[in-house]
């Protein structure tokens, strides 16, 4: 039944970030943890969304996009509870964007999740309701974001929702914390694999997928 395969997925996936994590204590922090970043979002599977690299953004182009009038426009495709948290600076909700899609049709919308993975599904969910300007964030997208700011010296990289500078973060699950960076604070979810399973059947229904 499709509930046992994804729970099984959901158990498989907990089983590799635990493996995962015990080998990234003895690595080096930054480029070994991106590394270990990526694995994650290819154990997870993100790649099933078929988004090429027209269709996705990278990191370190988002942090370099930080001009008056920027390239960019930042969609946190996470949980309430996850951005209550902390959010990239300046970004919009999915509710955002879709109450008026109209105002951001010229500008390139990156949305982004804990790893890449949610924000892949909500990045195919809108390109399939024509809104062919939206993209996903690579590179381990908002942890990938974290890692790369905060190896670049940056103590608190993220905004509250007052927009006060923070480095608390939602993880997830609080064994991805290590992937965050250098001095992030991870907070998780009760239950992640349950919440991973509800998500994976919510993709499964809107995008057969």
């Amino acid at each position: 039944p499709p509930s046992i395969a994804i729970t099984r997925q959901a158990t498989s996936t907990f089983q590799y970030i635990y493996h995962l994590l015990s080998v990234l204590k003895i690595m080096p922090v930054n480029a070994e943890t991106q590394k270990a970043l990526m694995g994650v979002v290819e154990n997870l599977g993100t790649a099933k969304f078929g988004l090429g690299e027209s269709e996705t953004v990278g990191v370190q182009e988002i942090i370099n996009d930080n001009s008056d009038n920027p390239s960019y426009v930042l969609l946190d495709a996470r949980s309430e509870e996850e951005r209550n948290v902390s959010m990239i600076a300046g970004a919009i909700t999915k509710d955002d964007f879709l109450v008026n899609p109209d105002k951001y049709k010229d500008s390139t919308v990156v949305c982004y999740c804990t790893v890449g993975y949610i924000s892949g599904a909500c990045t195919l969910e809108l390109r399939n309701q024509g809104h062919l300007n939206v993209k996903n964030m690579g590179d381990g997208a908002l942890l990938g974001y974290t890692l790369h700011k905060t190896s670049a010296g940056v103590s608190k990289p993220l905004v509250k929702a007052d927009g006060s500078a923070t480095n608390d973060v939602h993880t997830f699950m609080d064994d991805l914390a290590p992937l965050a960076g250098e001095g992030m604070v991870g907070k998780s979810f009760a239950d992640p694999p349950a919440v991973l399973e509800a998500a994976n059947a919510a993709i499964k229904e809107k995008l057969g997928v």
